[in-house]
């Protein structure tokens, strides 16, 4: 038989009560809402009362929050939260492995949201209005966030306007307990419009589960344009220092197991016939996570190094749009951990320097895609889809160094029959002409 201790009783009612308070206040006129929050509640009251009065304060802030003209005048607010996640509409979640402690695994999504000022009607012209309208494509996204954010641990986004971050994504997340960090790029030469409304990259992860430890962001040209990092060959000036692409790395402790989780979330140059771009950009990206890896434990880049050999090194994931398919260099360098020049497709003939005559290798070793299989077997087929365009570009990899870190499950491709009614996206249900992939990683 259990003894129930006064105190826990009582932290169960204080809990309770405050998941009460909050749906009662939500239908509470603004006024009274505010009478709440502004109402005094410590002082020489018993410290019972004074928690389940602070806990009322915070339910009825949270519906004021709701009930502010800011989220009334927003799409989003006006819907009911209980609907049907729509992330799993015409998805499903893929079992690989078996969870085999829920409270250690990790699910990370990355998602290229499709900025507004980059749906040029040359591009899109095959789109009704209102699947471009951008309020309409707001409202969506909102749904999308929402619905990604129950799936989700840690959320990683592309294209995301730095004004509309900055303005409401940032605390319409934190009011589902989502902190974030962001990374705006350079605004181009030809960019005519605010640079506030230019786009970046973001991470954002779930505080119940993990505290942020550091972060670090970062402008690619800065670190090309070096001559200590890289030799300034012509194809150095004239390919890698003139691109805008970004990155940002989180370092999170996961509060279950104590394990520190190192994420990077980028989106590299899209060009096609810039493989080389993208191969560089992510050898680059390789390298700065090494340096923060050796920055947090305090160890020298060569003793990283023989940690990710020995197979005990730290969980690294890398997530975002890499703008490269399974057969590119990009995909080889991370899967293998090494492009040999020998034999690389001959529209790889830059120089950028003698150390990359021979051999380009990713000094975090090789990394899995928790989608190869999928890919492989043909059940997966496209993260992007458009009319003339669907593959896979987007990925989540995880590093290979970290043998007490495995895939548990993903999030499967959309169902084929939908995609009959539709030559490409974004559509009524789809706001991006991307969609998100979710992978879910237990600690062993």
């Amino acid at each position: 038989m259990y003894v129930v201790s006064p105190e826990c009783q009582f932290l169960y009612e204080v809990m309770r009560n405050t998941l009460s308070k909050a749906r009662v206040v939500e239908s509470m006129s603004t006024a009274h809402v505010s009478s709440l929050v502004k109402k005094p509640f410590i002082g020489s009251k018993p410290l019972a009362h004074s928690l389940v009065a602070l806990n009322a304060a915070k339910a009825a802030r949270l519906a004021l929050a709701i009930k502010s003209p800011e989220s009334e005048a927003h799409p989003m607010t006006t819907k009911s939260t209980a609907i049907e996640n729509d992330i799993l509409k015409h998805r499903h979640l893929v079992e690989l492995h078996k969870v085999k402690n829920p409270m250690k695994t990790v699910s990370v999504s990355s998602y290229n949201i499709l900025s507004r000022h980059y749906l040029w009607e040359t591009l899109y012209n095959y789109l009704p209005h209102e699947y471009t309208n951008w309020n309409k494509r707001l409202e969506r996204l909102d749904r999308s966030f929402r619905d990604l954010s129950k799936l989700s641990d840690i959320m990683c986004f592309q294209e995301m306007e730095y004004k509309y971050y900055t303005d409401y994504w940032k605390s319409y997340m934190k009011s589902m307990n989502f902190d974030s960090v962001f990374e705006k790029k350079p605004t181009p030469g030809y960019w005519k419009k605010s640079p506030n409304m230019m786009d970046g990259v973001s991470i954002f992860w779930n505080t119940d589960k993990f505290d942020l430890l550091n972060f670090e962001k970062i402008n690619f040209s800065d670190y090309f344009k070096n001559s200590v990092n890289f030799e300034q060959t012509l194809d150095t000036k004239q390919r890698l220092n003139i691109r805008n692409t970004v990155a940002v790395i989180a370092i999170l402790r996961h509060k279950y197991t104590n394990e520190t989780i190192f994420v990077s979330n980028t989106h590299l140059y899209w060009s096609p016939k810039h493989d080389d771009v993208k191969l560089m950009q992510t050898y680059l990206l390789t390298q700065l996570l090494r340096h923060s890896i050796a920055r947090h434990y305090r160890l020298s880049v060569s003793q990283v190094s023989e940690m990710i050999k020995q197979k005990n090194g730290p969980t690294i994931i890398m997530a975002g749009d890499f703008n490269s398919n399974p057969s590119s260099m990009v995909y080889k360098f991370m899967a293998d951990g090494l492009i040999d020049r020998q034999n690389v497709p001959p529209t790889f003939d830059q120089y950028y320097g003698e150390k990359f005559q021979d051999q380009i290798q990713n000094c975090l070793g090789s990394f899995k895609s928790p989608y190869k299989d999928l890919y492989n077997k043909g059940l997966f087929k496209k993260t992007t889809y458009t009319p003339k365009f669907k593959d896979v570009i987007d990925y989540i990899w995880f590093g290979d160094c970290n043998e007490k870190f495995s895939f548990t499950k993903v999030l499967g491709d959309i169902d084929q029959e939908y995609l009959k009614d539709y030559q490409g996206f974004p559509n009524k249900e789809f706001p991006s002409d991307h969609i998100p992939i979710l992978s879910q990683f237990e600690f062993k």
